[in-house]
């Protein structure tokens, strides 16, 4: 049998869409928290009329000082994907990289957990 669509194993196809939410969490390197703070914020702000279906983003700070965490919100999957297949994004992308030792993702819709989990070295959607 083929691998189901994520659209198809989360809502029926003649349901309305719901938002596309993806929590990536930074692990920085040494001294780069603050630094990845202000990419990422200024990134966000950047991207906010550039991206279609970009609905934007909040960025957290571990208490320790040791990670951070950015959720961000898209129209759907869809506005993702097409996202992250963009010279922008890739130049974003390799700017996030050179500041982090690791990053992991969980993508969810609104109202539904996503099944599928990205690893340590995914694409992040920042």
């Amino acid at each position: 049998m083929p691998e189901a669509n994520y659209q198809d194993r989360t809502q029926a196809q003649d349901s309305p869409s719901r938002p596309f939410v993806l929590i990536n969490s930074f692990t920085p390197k040494p001294g780069k928290l603050d630094e990845l703070e202000l990419v990422l914020e200024a990134s966000r702000d950047r991207f906010a009329d550039r991206v279609p279906g970009f609905h934007g983003g909040r960025i957290y700070r571990d208490i320790d000082g040791g990670s951070a965490l950015l959720i961000s919100v898209f129209e759907t999957e869809d506005h993702y994907r097409s996202w992250v297949e963009t010279a922008m994004f890739a130049e974003y992308h390799a700017r996030i990289s050179d500041l982090t030792e690791g990053m992991g993702q969980s993508r969810i819709e609104a109202n539904s957990v996503r099944r599928e989990r990205a690893t340590a070295s995914a694409t992040c959607a920042c």
